[in-house]
């Protein structure tokens, strides 16, 4: 096969269609589509009858973007979509890598800041101005159980983990 084009032509699946609308939607994402563009190929798409109605919309992206209905032959099985890369865990990068951990396993400190202004000015202010003690205290725990424990923890975390990589505050080996 020479060039984007099935061997033979048979109409589409619904699942071949929406496997070329995924495929354009990534053009649209890596920008090798304006929003226009991407409109009309995809209604395209959904009016495609058989899969040679697919090859000239495809023909000017790489070939990682081609549906399987225009390039493998069919019945094969291959990826629908490719696959996103990752990220490299922390237990698999080098011990100086200096990318911060995205893991997801920690506390997102600035949804922590809006929670505590919000709880503040929704709760522990009024409280505060109309003088109720008991009020305020009960804010108190809850501000700290809610944004002050949390925050902590992940100080704590931060801390101790150039500890565990054998690593100290700026990189260096510590000595044991």
């Amino acid at each position: 096969m020479a060039g984007p084009g099935p061997d033979h032509s048979y109409r589409l699946s619904d699942d071949e269609r929406d496997e070329a609308l995924a495929r354009l939607r990534t053009a649209l994402s890596e920008g090798r589509l304006d929003f226009d563009e991407h409109e009309s190929r995809s209604d395209t798409v959904l009016h495609a009858v058989t899969n040679t109605e697919l090859v000239p919309l495809f023909e000017d992206l790489p070939p990682r973007l081609r549906p399987d209905a225009i390039t493998a032959p069919e019945g094969s099985a291959a990826p629908a979509v490719p696959e996103p890369r990752r990220e490299a865990a922390p237990a698999e990068r080098p011990a100086g890598d200096p990318r911060p951990d995205r893991s997801g396993h920690g506390v997102n400190v600035g949804g922590l800041v809006a929670w505590g202004g919000f709880l503040f000015f929704v709760w522990g202010l009024p409280t505060l101005v109309s003088g109720n003690v008991t009020g305020f205290l009960v804010f108190l725990g809850f501000f700290c159980m809610l944004v002050v424990g949390p925050a902590v923890g992940q100080h704590v975390k931060h801390r101790r983990r150039p500890e565990q990589g054998g690593r100290g505050r700026r990189g260096e080996i510590e000595d044991g």
